[in-house]
């Protein structure tokens, strides 16, 4: 599928980057106080957004797919060995986003009549994010393009009340509580969480490099403003409680809207991802069915296990997929190199990013300024540009 023009990305990007899960990951910021919170925020989606968009890059240039892309510098089994973390990863996601997304959902919903249990709710978000899997066309059609426009509305007023017409935030300024390292790496990890995903869409791009302005814009405003906002809400409220914005029946049924739309469009694109991912670990299945497969396996991970420890799993993301994509960046951009690497495991680059696995959690442990992902994608990148160098000059056997 090509796209008569890049300017759709943005609106994907957008899309992808409202929901409740960004919000949420803003609240765990309010330690900071508002100040340094946005700081951390402005900061570490340069950083994230950044890397993001060149991972998007490699699939605008050579039409792959992220595990493809990925996948090259692995070896075919470590290809689909990348793919099968992805599913996990994604499998995760779309239970975080449909159980969020429900609990929100079902407690505004009974300010207007009594909606029954999240369950139920988890179960109706799940089969919305199915029936939009079948006509949105990889998330790039005129459906998305309503949506998002309607999103970008809603959550306008949102903002507007939340900033200008609500009390002086409640909560003091920064307690301490938390260092601006690792604030700052939980707003870097967001934008990685979608590495293994961006090729995926950004593949059907004619241009790389309008679609890749378009993304980093799309995805770094609206990821940014989510961030913002959950912070803001914590500040205000102690934590996500959408309840607490709304006052009558216009503003409950406005912000259902964004719970509703925020939730299946970005649900939508991590099931179908997993889906292009699943596809690669199977070696064959149609991604479009494969994803609504994910849907039901996602919501029943929903329906069964209790979503906590949410920070742990942004620390998780980081740590397993900054690696593999300093890996994945330095061959194409640094080395130059575009060809699968032969054979079923390239060691040297599984070595490297074992490596880069453990040096994320070493550095994250240092809490440095800077996070954890600058420092340990400097150390993967570099090993492995030095470790292909090395072999290149000893002589073939």
């Amino acid at each position: 599928m090509r796209l008569s023009s890049d300017a759709p990305f943005f609106l994907l990007w957008f899309g992808a980057a409202v929901s409740l899960s960004e919000m949420l990951a803003g609240t765990l910021l309010a330690p900071l106080g508002w100040v340094h919170g946005l700081i951390a925020i402005v900061l570490g989606h340069v950083i994230g957004t950044t890397l993001l968009v060149f991972a998007g890059l490699i699939g605008s240039r050579e039409k792959q797919s992220a595990m493809g892309t990925a996948g090259a510098a692995f070896g075919s089994a470590g290809r689909r060995l990348f793919a099968a973390l992805n599913v996990v990863q994604l499998i995760g996601w779309t239970a975080i986003m449909l159980a969020t997304g429900a609990r929100q959902f079902a407690g505004l919903a009974t300010h207007l009549a009594d909606v029954g249990p999240v369950w139920l709710w988890i179960g109706v978000f799940g089969v919305l994010v199915a029936a939009w899997s079948l006509f949105a066309r990889a998330g790039i059609g005129r459906l998305n393009t309503i949506a998002v426009t309607l999103l970008l509305a809603l959550l306008l007023v949102v903002f507007v009340r939340l900033f200008f017409v609500d009390a002086p935030l409640a909560a003091p300024a920064g307690s301490g509580a938390m260092r601006f390292g690792a604030a700052l790496e939980l707003v870097v990890v967001m934008p990685l969480s979608w590495l293994p995903l961006v090729a995926d869409y950004n593949r059907h791009a004619r241009r790389g490099g309008a679609a890749a302005v378009f993304t980093w814009l799309g995805y770094g405003i609206g990821s940014a403003w989510m961030y913002a906002i959950g912070l803001l809400m914590a500040l205000h409220f102690g934590g996500l409680d959408l309840a607490a914005l709304v006052g009558g029946v216009p503003a409950v049924l406005a912000a259902l809207a964004v719970i509703l739309l925020s939730t299946v469009t970005t649900t939508f694109m991590d099931t179908y991802s997993a889906g292009v991912s699943a596809h690669h670990v199977a070696g064959g299945g149609a991604p479009r069915w494969l994803a609504l497969l994910m849907t039901a396996i996602g919501t029943i991970v929903a329906l069964a296990v209790p979503i906590a420890a949410y920070e742990s799993f942004l620390y998780t993301i980081g740590a397993l997929f900054s690696p593999l994509y300093a890996v994945v960046l330095a061959r194409y951009f640094l080395l130059g190199e575009r060809r699968d690497e032969p054979g079923v495991f390239a060691w040297p680059a599984l070595g490297v990013w074992a490596i880069g696995v453990a040096s994320y959690y070493g550095f994250l442990a240092l809490d440095t300024p800077i996070g954890a992902t600058l420092p340990s994608f400097a150390v993967t990148a570099a090993l492995y540009v030095a470790t292909r160098r090395v072999s290149a000059l000893v002589p073939a056997s």
